[in-house]
């Protein structure tokens, strides 16, 4: 039986096909992004002003802003989970059950996002945004870093890109998670140590920009002394 098992196992191992792996992700994903607009309803009201209609839906920003929010991080994820597959050439049991863990966080993220929408600057609402969102980034690290530890992905994925691609990874869980104490910081009567925290992860942009230049900054200057040894030697 063992060794029936492990000849079943290694047949397992040298499938190379992960279209239909993407193709059921692309779904969840899907259903999630779907999913999110359910929280904002139409304010229902009996005859009302054009004042009254106007504060109605102006009460909503803060459903709309959890929902552009949310958008965002699974329309980044997806992009960032369809550029890990292009390039994945193999896979293995392991990698199923890493991605499973990746769609489970990915349609548990409604749930924080109308927690989100309905108490904005709450400290649990904050603190359960923050750290599902942080997971669903640290579960995509650990993919890059197993598929490419296996050697599953294209041979042209060297360290250089595989480096680069760990280093963005990580501007999410690092931003997010920092964002959590700030939440606990006692607010104002005008602001909240929450949406402190919540205007925080707006830094994800910038400091992604900041990541990417180093990368480019550190090529160009590992090209000029390329250059420079090259004319040595002429």
């Amino acid at each position: 039986m063992g060794d029936a098992d492990d000849r079943y196992k290694a047949l397992l191992a040298e499938d190379t096909n992960t279209d239909r792996l993407q193709f059921f992700s692309d779904a969840v994903f899907a259903i999630a992004m779907t999913l999110l607009v359910i929280e904002i309803t139409v304010p229902v009201l009996t005859n009302p002003s054009n004042r009254q209609l106007d504060a109605a839906v102006a009460d909503l920003f803060p459903k709309f802003l959890a929902y552009a929010i949310s958008f965002g991080v699974i329309a980044i994820n997806w992009a960032g989970h369809h550029r890990k597959f292009s390039v994945t050439r193999r896979f293995d049991g392991r990698l199923v059950w890493i991605n499973m863990l990746l769609l489970f966080l990915i349609a548990f993220l409604p749930f924080p996002t109308s927690l989100l929408s309905n108490y904005a600057g709450r400290i649990v609402s904050v603190v359960l945004y923050a750290s599902v969102v942080s997971a669903i980034s640290l579960v995509q690290f650990w993919m890059w870093s197993y598929t490419y530890r296996k050697g599953f992905l294209d041979d042209r994925v060297d360290v250089g890109i595989y480096r680069l691609i760990r280093r963005n990874l990580l501007v999410v869980p690092v931003i997010f998670l920092a964002s959590i104490p700030i939440a606990f910081i006692p607010g104002t009567e005008v602001i909240s140590g929450g949406t402190v925290a919540m205007f925080f992860w707006a830094l994800v942009g910038p400091v992604s920009r900041v990541v990417g230049g180093f990368d480019r900054s550190s090529a160009r200057s590992k090209a000029t002394l390329k250059d420079a040894a090259r004319s040595k030697r002429r």
